[in-house]
């Protein structure tokens, strides 16, 4: 059977926005204010314009080096770690098709949240939306892709069953 990945860890926001490029991002804001405060502010008795220019500047600064230690001293070895995981022996791979899938909106602290859960093979899998407040979760809870009767390929984490990869068949 061919599958195709519907999604992974690897593919987790984190992954997605390195550090170096937030510093990068952050330093183009600030020169941008720095530039601006610069031009388009009048000076005055206060020293608002000053202090202003003073703070962006270093922000701005501290940023760049932030930038330049990030991306030319530290060694980012996330793709690494992930395939460590990935290929680990505490790491397992289930295929079949999805079975008993549930999905409940109980009331908890936060809201309502939504908690979903299927079998697949006789491996129980379960997960919420609650733990990030549905911030960059792989659910995307009441999506209407994961139903009864749909083959998948499920790498998980022996032990929790935590769900490292879904593929869906072709």
């Amino acid at each position: 059977m061919e599958y195709s990945k519907y999604w992974s860890i690897a593919d987790l926001g984190t992954n997605s926005l390195k550090s170096h490029e937030v510093c990068i991002y952050a330093a183009i804001l600030f020169i941008l204010a720095f530039i601006l405060t610069k031009k388009l502010k009048k000076s005055n008795q206060d020293y608002e314009k000053t202090i202003i220019l003073l703070g962006t500047g270093i922000i701005g600064l501290g940023a760049i080096l932030g930038f330049v230690y990030l991306k030319f001293f530290i060694i980012d070895t996330t793709d690494q770690r992930i395939h460590k995981i990935l290929n680990s022996k505490n790491v397992a791979i289930v295929e079949g098709t999805i079975s008993n899938f549930k999905s409940i909106r109980p009331l908890s602290k936060r809201g309502i949240v939504t908690q979903e859960s299927f079998t697949v093979d006789s491996v129980n899998f379960s997960y919420s939306d609650e733990v990030l407040g549905r911030f960059n979760r792989f659910s995307k809870t009441n999506n209407g892709v994961f139903k009864n009767g749909l083959p998948v390929r499920i790498t998980y984490g022996k032990g929790k069953n935590e769900i490292l990869m879904v593929e869906i068949k072709k």
